[in-house]
């Protein structure tokens, strides 16, 4: 094994430490034992104590069970100290309104955070390797980022650190299969179920046999030039933020394209997602007069007070599912932070705030049921033919996932009326006489998005 790039990158980025107490990612593929038997290589000279954490996805029946095995059983032989933990990704997904993927990506670190406080372990080390780093570029240069995310994958944050980043995959399974080291297969990788698994499969090998045969190589090089790009932004924020807080007037005076970045980089230190939009939004902000904030995720929000720029902490709010609120017309209710209410009109009348607002068929004495979505949702929206579920219409309308069940669904005998703020179903909406207004309002300002 060459221990001289680990040796180059760790010296470069000071990944490890002597006496560190190590917690590795242990899926049981190759990358992940290869990175093991690096650490093995030096772990009696570097006093480390090393650790094995695994989660199973339970996405494969016996075979994700077979992966959980396999390191139980290598943890036993090594006596390496193994910590296991089984979640339903799917049913997890499902109930948090992630992806598979996002979820088992929550899930995987939130698991190693809690054990690297139990274990009061000091780095959690990650298999991610150089493929990884390109399949990531293009993952993300084809839904669209900044140059910050083209950057990829980081070799080092807070106490995550990437040992292997600088290895070739084909050179990982070649090292294992010489040494005759066994590690597990997860077939779902060379299934196209997934855009990650298309452009490694096909997206990758289809440029390299057609175009250049050193894409992967030329990509690197890039994402190194991206890099020392990104260490320049970095350097300009610094120089403008202090406690946490940009000055915005000292920003203004940079050119536009530079104070994106200074933006994206002054984002993603609170893990807010960056894409061009929310970039564009926020440079917007900052030229705003006086004081207004936006939306940055469901811990945060950006704030611009005059001439500072800052993250404010958003106190999260215990949502209970359960919440029904029964509301007779005419008359309202509140339901979490929203007022609703239903008034009984002679006719329609046309409003600036039409999609807070819906009119509708619905009589005095009418009880409707005002409560949060539940799986399985379908009405027939205004506007549109068939029937649509709810899931879809939050995405189409660009929800966020955190926001969903914060919208008041209102129902009638179990149909639902309105998806308040959102879209009306056709079978209640009466433009005509005697009809009744369904109402919207937030105690705090808010902007669902649809119609």
């Amino acid at each position: 094994m060459d221990l001289r790039k680990f040796e180059r990158l760790n010296k470069e980025k000071e990944l490890l430490e002597y006496g560190d107490k190590i917690i590795v990612a242990m899926s049981g593929g190759p990358d992940s034992i290869f990175l093991y038997n690096l650490l093995k290589k030096i772990k009696d000279k570097m006093d480390i104590k090393i650790y094995f954490a695994h989660i199973n996805h339970d996405l494969r029946g016996k075979y994700s069970d077979g992966d959980e095995q396999f390191v139980i059983n290598l943890g036993k032989a090594d006596k390496v100290p193994t910590y296991t933990k089984k979640v339903n990704i799917k049913e997890y997904a499902k109930l948090s309104g992630l992806s598979e993927e996002e979820a088992g990506r929550e899930v995987r670190y939130g698991f190693f955070r809690e054990l690297k406080d139990k274990l009061g372990a000091t780095k959690v080390a990650l298999a991610h390797n150089e493929d990884d780093l390109v399949e990531t570029f293009m993952f993300r240069l084809i839904r669209g980022t900044s140059f910050k995310g083209l950057e990829g994958i980081p070799v080092k944050r807070e106490f995550f650190i990437r040992p292997v980043l600088n290895y070739r995959k084909e050179k990982i399974l070649k090292y294992l299969d010489e040494n005759k080291i066994d590690y597990c297969i997860d077939k779902t990788n060379f299934k196209e179920i997934y855009t990650r698994n298309k452009i490694r499969l096909n997206l990758i090998p289809s440029i390299e046999k057609e175009y250049n045969v050193n894409f992967k190589e030329k990509i690197i090089n890039l994402i190194s030039d991206i890099g020392e790009f990104n260490g320049i932004i970095n350097s300009r924020l610094k120089k403008y933020e202090k406690d946490d807080i940009l000055d915005v007037e000292e920003l203004k005076k940079e050119e536009k394209f530079i104070q994106r970045n200074i933006i994206s980089e002054y984002l993603q230190k609170y893990d807010i997602s960056v894409n061009r939009n929310k970039i564009l939004e926020v440079q917007k902000l900052i030229y705003t007069d006086g004081s207004k904030e936006i939306y940055g995720n469901n811990r945060y929000r950006i704030k611009k007070k005059y001439n500072i720029l800052e993250i404010v902490k958003v106190e999260k709010i215990k949502f209970d599912n359960q919440l029904v609120k029964r509301l007779i017309v005419p008359g309202s209710v509140i339901w979490h932070n929203y007022k609703i209410s239903a008034e009984l009109i002679n006719k329609y009348q046309k409003s600036e705030k039409v999609k807070n607002e819906f009119y509708c068929e619905i009589k005095k004495d009418d009880i409707l049921i005002v409560r949060s979505r539940k799986n399985g949702d379908k009405f027939y929206p205004v506007g549109m033919t068939g029937q649509k579920k709810i899931k879809d219409l939050f995405i189409d309308s660009k929800i966020p996932k955190e926001q969903r069940d914060f919208v008041p669904i209102i129902t009638n005998s179990e149909e639902i009326v309105w998806v308040g703020g959102i879209r009306g179903d056709r079978r209640f909406e009466n433009l005509r006489k005697n009809i009744a207004k369904l109402k919207i309002e937030k105690i705090e300002e808010v902007d669902f998005g649809g119609k």
